[in-house]
């Protein structure tokens, strides 16, 4: 496992408080405590896709910029990462040059990106590496009449039975990353019933999935949109879904609640728990499906300690409440609500700058080169406003985030399922 960057490891060094170094040491044990485990080596396809091939299924305004998202949150981690998607004139003008590096999201396309990537990925298994799969859809999803789900290509829809044969099977990835964000798509993964809800749905939850396809494939983790048949929703504030919004935030490190730097996958179903808590609308509320894979329960979807392509804001004990963060060009690129007493680390793409905004204020910041370090203690805040945008604006504006998210959350979310969070050790580490 690759270390932190030599100007990240000095850190500690530079007369900060102890507490707001305490993040900081936290994530730097993650680069040596497991310095003898095998390499892992990362690996994204993303396929977003506005169109559906069904009649009647409206195209979707931002499944693409969600696209481009994705590849901008999995290009620093990764080896190599394709983006399967037909990017509008807006999401080109925010993203200059990606459009160059796509391909339609056709079933060739998708047929030759697995390929390429299974030779890479055979490779790195003959070298004695651990090559992990981060395997992406945004778009629409579609419940069929013999109850088979499928997502929609350009030229046709990816049923549940080719995701398993073309896409699983034939995969040299060690552990497989699904995470899809479209309606219905838990029937795209699992073959038969409804997940439950209220009680029903907390037994479910802590199953194996038994009796299902996906019990075959014990390194792939799931992580899934919607349990049933729900529309996803989008949010035209942040040309964005609001579940892959939720996603994106956590593994940029909002979802790390024990601060050893990595987001597994229980820690992300918690704070998308805790991000949708206050959206009492269940048109608006997502119900997600998140389950780690059976390999190994506690493997991350992101390690902080693996990004050295990246920079850090040092979010400290003391500041508290709903934060964003947003670019030069106007993306919000994480988004929590934050306890007081835990302090975190958010990573994000260097060479741009960026604005630190809560309600009311903002404090402008820029991450210049890899592996610097931005303390948000230290930033003059400024008086700011933030304009209105109509009925369902406001609700999702005012209602996502309006839980804080941190070990008290994280705790009583665990133990209403009857678990025990599965890095104990690693919270001992946030002990003053």
């Amino acid at each position: 496992m690759a270390s932190f960057p030599a100007a990240h490891r000095a850190i500690p060094s530079m007369r900060t408080p102890p507490h707001r170094t305490l993040a900081l040491g936290v994530l730097l044990l993650v680069g040596t405590a497991a310095s003898a485990a095998p390499e892992q080596v990362h690996y994204a396809l993303i396929v977003a896709s506005n169109t559906g091939t069904e009649k009647g299924q409206a195209p979707l305004r931002y499944a693409d910029d969600d696209g481009a998202r994705y590849y901008e949150l999995f290009a620093p981690r990764s080896r190599e990462v394709v983006l399967l998607s037909v990017l509008d004139a807006d999401t080109q003008a925010l993203h200059p040059g990606l459009a160059a590096k796509t391909r339609p999201p056709t079933h060739a396309a998708l047929d030759d990106a697995l390929a390429r990537l299974n030779g890479r990925m055979a490779q790195d298994r003959a070298r004695g590496q651990v090559p992990v799969l981060s395997f992406v859809f945004v778009g629409h999803g579609k419940r069929g009449a013999a109850g088979e789900g499928a997502v929609s290509l350009l030229d046709g829809p990816l049923t549940r039975t080719a995701l398993f044969s073309r896409v699983l099977t034939p995969s040299k990835a060690s552990f497989i990353q699904l995470i899809v964000d479209a309606c219905d798509s838990y029937f795209f993964v699992h073959s038969r019933g409804a997940l439950p809800v209220g009680p029903a749905y907390a037994e479910a939850v802590k199953g194996l999935l038994g009796g299902r396809e996906l019990e075959r494939f014990p390194q792939v983790g799931v992580v899934l949109s919607t349990s049933s048949e729900q529309e996803s929703h989008e949010w035209s504030a942040i040309r964005s879904g609001i579940f892959s919004h939720m996603v994106r935030s956590a593994l940029s490190g909002a979802g790390d609640v024990n601060g050893d730097g990595r987001v597994d996958y229980p820690e992300l179903r918690a704070f998308v728990a805790a991000a949708s808590q206050g959206l009492d609308d269940v048109r608006g509320q997502p119900r997600v499906y998140i389950q780690p894979p059976a390999l190994d329960r506690a493997f991350a979807l992101t390690d902080q300690g693996k990004a050295a392509a990246l920079g850090y804001l040092l979010v400290p004990t003391g500041l508290e409440g709903r934060l964003w963060v947003e670019d030069s060009r106007g993306i919000r690129q994480v988004e929590l609500h934050k306890e007081r007493e835990r302090p975190l680390v958010l990573s994000l793409p260097v060479g741009r700058g960026y604005h630190l905004r809560g309600p009311g204020k903002e404090a402008a910041f820029t991450l210049t080169h890899a592996a610097q370090v931005v303390d948000a203690g230290g930033l003059p805040w400024r008086e700011s406003t933030v304009a209105a945008r109509g009925a369902v604006e406001d609700a999702f504006r005012d209602k996502l985030f309006s839980v804080p998210f941190g070990q008290r959350f994280y705790r009583g979310y665990m133990a209403s399922f009857g678990l025990t969070p599965p890095s104990e050790e690693a919270d001992a580490a946030l002990a003053p």
